[in-house]
């Protein structure tokens, strides 16, 4: 089955669907989120996404069309307006709808959102065992510019992770 998705700003409806994802122990392999959070905890990070200049990350729900169904987010963290960087990650909830390439077309999207802000590099940090991210992200054009050995916890040992770039205009 081929999707056709689109990206829009997270918004208060969304925050049961962005809890029960963020509360999945099976999406923490691509974050750093160790503990669940309550839906308080995802409303107040909505309303704060409202200023992304004071926030300084925006989150974006991912959409298939026409059905408008919500299947993930992508968002921009660590935003650094002063070298107009940010961090960017992707999350196709559901297993039965990765491998389509939605998380592709999706960071395509923001890569555009990104130009919008005035972004001209994002990063990402990708867990080395996390094999379909490094595939997307080098599929999109990002290139491995690192490893740290610092950014993922796992059973009280830190993991090293990849650290990926990509300019999206010099």
């Amino acid at each position: 089955m081929s999707f056709s998705v689109y990206i829009r700003p997270i918004d208060i409806p969304d925050a049961l669907s962005v809890m029960h994802w963020e509360n999945n122990p099976a999406n923490w392999d691509a974050s750093d989120n160790k503990s669940e959070y309550a839906l308080y905890d995802i409303v107040r990070l909505i309303e704060e996404l409202r200023d992304v200049s004071h926030a300084k990350q925006a989150r974006w729900i991912i959409c298939t069309t026409p059905t408008d169904e919500l299947i993930g987010t992508v968002d921009l963290f660590e935003i650094d307006f002063d070298k107009n960087e940010a961090s960017v990650g992707v999350l196709v909830a559901e297993p039965t709808n990765r491998g389509k390439g939605i998380a592709s077309i999706a960071l395509n999207l923001i890569e555009q959102e990104a130009l919008k802000l005035g972004l001209n590099r994002l990063t990402c940090i990708i867990h080395p065992h996390n094999h379909a991210s490094v595939r997307l992200f080098e599929k999109q054009g990002f290139r491995k510019i690192g490893i740290t050995d610092d950014k993922f916890l796992n059973e009280g040992v830190y993991l090293e992770a990849l650290i990926y770039e990509k300019w999206l205009k010099k």
